[in-house]
């Protein structure tokens, strides 16, 4: 496996250390786009349901039409954002880890992971879909 060092802010690693999948992803270009995120958890229905991202500049600017400024929550991602932690939680040796990527834009369409068989509850999943760049 490919490791990623979490560099500050928005700083990149050198193209050849980027998976084939990344490196697509990279090679377009893209700042603008938006998608639709569902969450795969233990948590409220609310938090589950489809949510529309807006991403501008590189920046999450609106989820599900709400500005991004008033939800404080990490788990609406730029697509770049998804990447880096993708590398970061597979720092934590997770005991299962599923990834599936989009095949024209490169970016993670599926993603999921339970860190610790000993933990209930914890796992996480990421379903991204109708991508539309701008």
């Amino acid at each position: 496996l490919l490791t990623f060092t979490c560099l500050k802010n928005t700083e990149v690693l050198p193209e050849e250390e980027l998976s084939v999948e990344e490196q697509k992803w990279r090679d377009q270009n893209l700042k603008s786009y938006e998608f639709t995120l569902q969450i795969s958890c233990f948590c409220i229905v609310d938090y589950t349901q489809p949510k529309r991202i807006q991403v501008r500049d590189n920046k999450v600017i609106s989820v599900a039409g709400v500005p991004f400024e008033e939800l404080n929550d990490s788990s609406f991602r730029t697509i770049d954002g998804f990447f880096l932690y993708i590398e970061e939680q597979r720092k934590l040796n997770p005991v299962v880890e599923e990834i599936q990527y989009d095949d024209e834009y490169g970016f993670p369409s599926y993603i999921y992971f339970d860190i610790s068989e000993r933990i209930a509850d914890e796992e996480i999943g990421y379903t991204l879909t109708d991508f539309v760049p701008y």
